[in-house]
């Protein structure tokens, strides 16, 4: 997993008509001198904007996964819970309760879920800690 420093904020639903709102911040806090890292490897999945907040959930865990599936993001949902129980995120020296889910974007809006995995829909505070 590399991480990436990276938390948003999703507000409203695409599903409805209305509009998706993300602040993203890269860890420099102002926003500005992030180092530039060329690509390494090749990628198999296609960038795609993120207007679309319906995602498909490859695992959901209260302690933070070592490992995952090519294709998938690693986030920390905030105040998120699992039959109650909740896990722990340490940024910038704040400790966040939630939920480390390993997710990526449907590629289109009637994309079938695959065997095994659930569909997820990003909303509330999220952290976006690696990708796989």
């Amino acid at each position: 997993m590399l991480p990436m420093l990276l938390h948003a904020q999703f507000t409203g639903t695409t599903a409805k008509g209305g509009n998706l709102t993300v602040i993203v911040t890269d860890g420099t806090y102002s926003n500005k001198n992030s180092p530039l890292r060329p690509p390494g490897g090749k990628f198999k999945d296609p960038i795609r904007s993120l207007g679309m907040v319906d995602a498909i959930q490859a695992g959901a865990f209260i302690d933070r996964p070592d490992y995952g599936l090519e294709g998938f993001l690693l986030i920390f949902c905030v105040n998120e819970s699992i039959g109650g129980m909740q896990g722990t995120h340490v940024a910038n020296g704040e400790t966040f309760k939630g939920v480390y889910r390993l997710i990526r974007q449907k590629m289109k809006a009637n994309e079938e879920v695959p065997p095994g995995m659930t569909l997820y829909r990003l909303e509330g505070t999220v952290f976006f800690l690696g990708i796989s």
